[in-house]
């Protein structure tokens, strides 16, 4: 059982006290000198006072290059102890945080930055290029802040008379809280890209207490203990490893050992190096690393605790191997994360979603909204029962925003069940999204994307599952008459405009796409289709195609 001494439980956070500043201010008062943050990456610590000295620094370099509360800043950075500064210098500032995806390029990352008005970008000097890209299209961009990391042959920016600032000179400032900047609990934080169903990927709104609540909650679930040590090799970008991991890290006053990224040869000698204790695993990560040959050094780690999402049938295997307990957390960027399966229950519940965190309601409903009986499979919709506990919509789109938020409950387009003992099982996914490598994928744009091909009549998109308990993206492509448009085409036009995950794998032509009498793509004959037999489409790996990142 966790030591009470050591562990923080979210319910010693009053509402109004969730704000960064206040959460990093309280462990500096309690812990200054414990190691809040290691890199594997050369070994940088710095502990919880050395981090809100960096970060108040980075804060006076943001104002004093022209970020003031409330304006909108593209945090374009790979996973760095500088990437954790910034987001709490933002924060400092009353300003917002736009995390970006690090594979985004072209039309994807031109929408990102226009898409949520942001009026200042810090970019790591290796992502310059893909900036340079498309700064020309986007005017509201007034300044751009460069992290340099080291690396040789980074581009300078091309800023068309924009300001340009160095991160580290800027950063050589006063250690002093910024001042003037009574930053609350309900005040915008950052937007969260999540994938697009129906249309464009869409910014969710997080206030700082929605976003330390991802932490509060979890650490209450869970038992998180400020002994505790986290493992985080999933990209800072996604609220998984920014909020859940970090996050956590922070309200319970813990370490975090942060990678660049996951890498199954390092994986578990960084896990014994640095004696972490708790990690995240998102999609395939753990079928790659069970799939690798056994040794007697299985269990030789520290792990206590591995959120496991999707929990994979061989859960229970996985633990005795590695010596280790199964968890799992659900939620949706759009909203938060409301439910758990922590290492106390039933092991023959193992797979299951768990059940609703305190401070959260679950239902299980069918399509007119009522509450379906257990057993019976429906749409899974959440509330909170307080305010600012999580994602209060969609940054500009009020109509999808009042769409997810139907009948006052949100909507998450996953279907699942109740059992008879209150667990909740996740079934499948009703809304248009493909999940790959923990990535999850807007089919909606992939086909956007493609479309934009002037040979290109039509497209339509779909998952396709994979024996690894993944899926991969498949392109069912209707040339215009006339069109010699080949794969390899469709792939590079795919590279210059989209992440390198979103790019598909599986594509075939055909002369027309099946609708029905409304004149919807029936994508599910697709799918039943290609994945009864995949050899009816072009495989990109097994033509030996290349996607660079």
């Amino acid at each position: 059982m966790p030591d009470p001494q050591a562990a923080v439980q979210a319910d010693t956070y009053a509402l109004r006290d969730l704000s960064f500043p206040r959460v990093l201010a309280r462990q500096v008062a309690v812990r200054p000198d414990k190691v809040f943050l290691t890199e594997t990456a050369g070994g940088r610590r710095f502990t919880y006072r050395e981090m809100d000295n960096w970060s108040n620094r980075a804060a006076h370099a943001l104002a004093g290059f022209g970020v003031t509360r409330g304006s909108h800043v593209g945090v374009f950075l790979g996973n760095c102890a500088e990437h954790i500064a910034l987001f709490l210098g933002i924060g400092k500032l009353g300003a917002v945080s736009v995390p970006v995806n690090t594979a985004a390029r072209g039309e994807l990352l031109r929408y990102y930055l226009s898409q949520s008005d942001c009026e200042s970008v810090v970019v790591e000097d290796t992502l310059v290029e893909r900036l340079n890209e498309v700064l020309p299209d986007l005017p509201g961009i007034r300044r751009v802040m460069v992290v340099a990391t080291g690396e040789a042959g980074a581009a300078p920016v091309r800023a068309d008379g924009r300001p340009v600032a160095d991160f580290a000179e800027r950063v050589a400032m006063s250690d002093d809280a910024p001042c003037g900047q009574d930053v609350r609990c309900s005040d915008l934080l950052m937007l969260a890209y999540t994938s697009g169903t129906t249309g464009p990927s869409k910014g969710s709104m997080l206030s700082h207490a929605a976003a330390l609540t991802y932490g509060t909650s979890a650490a209450e679930a869970q038992g998180y203990r400020a002994s505790d040590v986290f493992y985080v090799c999933l990209p800072l970008f996604h609220n998984n490893a920014l909020l859940a991991a970090t996050g956590a890290a922070m309200v319970c006053g813990a370490s975090v050992v942060l990678s660049r990224r996951f890498s199954v040869t390092r994986f578990w000698g960084e896990i014994r190096d640095h004696r972490a204790t708790i990690t995240n695993f998102l999609g395939a990560m753990s079928s790659f690393l069970w799939s690798q040959p056994p040794s007697p050094q299985d269990a030789d780690n520290d792990l206590r605790l591995v959120s496991m999402a999707p929990t994979p049938k061989y859960a229970a295997e996985f633990e005795q191997r590695f010596g280790l307990r199964a968890m799992n957390n659900y939620g949706l960027s759009d909203f938060g994360m409301v439910t758990s399966f922590t290492e106390h229950d039933p092991r023959d519940k193992l797979g299951s979603i768990g059940r609703q965190r305190r401070g959260f309601q679950v239902r299980i409903v069918d399509d007119d909204d009522f509450e379906v009986g257990p057993g019976e499979v429906g749409e899974i919709v959440m509330q909170s029962d307080e305010p600012w506990r999580a994602a209060t919509g969609y940054y500009r789109m009020p109509e999808a925003t009042l769409a997810a938020h139907r009948n006052q409950w949100f909507h998450t387009g996953d279907r699942g069940m109740r059992d008879e003992d209150g667990f909740l099982w996740f079934v499948d996914r009703k809304k248009d999204c493909i999940r790959r490598r923990g990535e999850n994928i807007s089919a909606f744009e992939v086909e956007q994307i493609i479309a934009t091909h002037p040979a290109v009549a039509n497209a339509a998109v779909v998952p396709l599952a994979t024996s690894n308990n993944d899926e991969e993206v498949g392109a069912v492509v209707v040339r215009r008459d006339g069109s010699a448009l080949d794969e390899r085409q469709i792939i590079e036009h795919c590279q210059r405009n989209m992440a390198y995950f979103m790019v598909p794998r599986y594509i075939q032509f055909r002369a027309e796409l099946p609708t029905t009498v409304n004149q919807k793509v029936e994508k599910f004959r697709l799918r039943q289709e290609l994945e009864r037999d995949l050899s009816l489409a072009w495989d990109r790996e097994a033509a030996g195609v290349q996607v660079q990142r």
